[in-house]
């Protein structure tokens, strides 16, 4: 099992590169550390010179992704492995993940207000919205703000698809390590069309997970994030999982500004599940 770690040396990079070490005590997973730079302006066509000067620089940022490794691994010693290579954010990610073919990314986010674009501007939407692997998204700080186990998860289920097989036996896998419980929940938002097949993806959402799909109405004035985000609080959810799916409410909702509140709204990480 592998477990792709993408930092950029921020604090909120630093918190969830502890929560991974934390984690990992239930998986034992190989951790590969990744971090991506920006290749430096140069001027002539020395293509050797080129090679030369870009290996140093990318040897001096293993150097320092091992030094932020060291600083924040605690103590813990899983077998790790750091890579540092140029790349354009979001797609060096997605490169690396179809090469590595990790079980799962994490990534940090700063949660409301200024947040930086490499944590979770396009980088974390983009992933959460188009997960490449099982994409677990930790808020800065959480590691620190509670020791609380993760024994609650919830699913935001559309009611539009079925959750593949190899999404649906990763969570159920990822649940029983962690001796967690998992429930599912559609929020039915104003005017919306039950489609045919939403009884029979409910069935089979309850067959699969073993447990009924709750579903609750949004209060008058209350968007998807807001009605969520009561549920969350009101039932003790530690994680959010969703798995977003073309042209349906959730992908709007992952890919629009309704991520960002969401983040906002909530205290506690969200995992997003490829729907392929």
């Amino acid at each position: 099992m592998r477990f792709l770690i993408p930092v950029d040396f921020s604090e909120a990079s630093a918190d969830m590169l502890r929560f991974a070490f934390e984690l990992n005590r239930h998986f034992f997973a190989k951790l590969q550390v990744l971090h991506l730079f920006d290749i430096p302006i140069t001027v002539g066509d020395d293509s050797d010179m080129y090679l030369k000067n870009y290996e140093a620089y990318r040897k001096s940022y293993d150097d320092e992704v091992w030094e932020f490794v060291r600083r924040n691994k605690g103590e813990y010693r899983y077998e790790t492995e750091v890579f540092a290579t140029s790349g354009g954010h979001y797609q060096g990610i997605v490169d690396f993940a179809g090469k590595q073919h990790p079980d799962l990314i994490v990534i940090g986010h700063r949660g409301a207000g200024a947040l930086r674009r490499w944590l979770f501007g396009s980088v974390s939407r983009y992933l959460l919205s188009h997960p490449p692997a099982p994409v677990l998204s930790v808020p800065q700080g959480y590691a620190a703000k509670t020791d609380k186990p993760i024994s609650r998860i919830l699913i935001a289920t559309d009611l539009l698809d079925r959750v593949p097989e190899g999404s649906a036996n990763f969570l159920k896998d990822f649940a029983k390590r962690l001796n967690a419980e998992i429930r599912l929940l559609h929020v039915r938002v104003k005017d919306e069309v039950i489609l045919p097949d939403e009884e029979k993806v409910r069935k089979d959402l309850e067959s699969g997970f073993g447990t009924p799909v709750e579903v609750v109405p949004a209060r008058d004035g209350e968007d998807l994030s807001r009605a969520i985000g009561r549920h969350v609080e009101e039932k003790g959810v530690d994680l959010l999982v969703t798995i977003p799916h073309p042209h349906t409410w959730l992908d709007r909702f992952l890919l629009g500004s309704e991520t960002k509140e969401l983040v906002g709204v909530l205290e506690i990480p969200i995992m997003s599940l490829p729907s392929r």
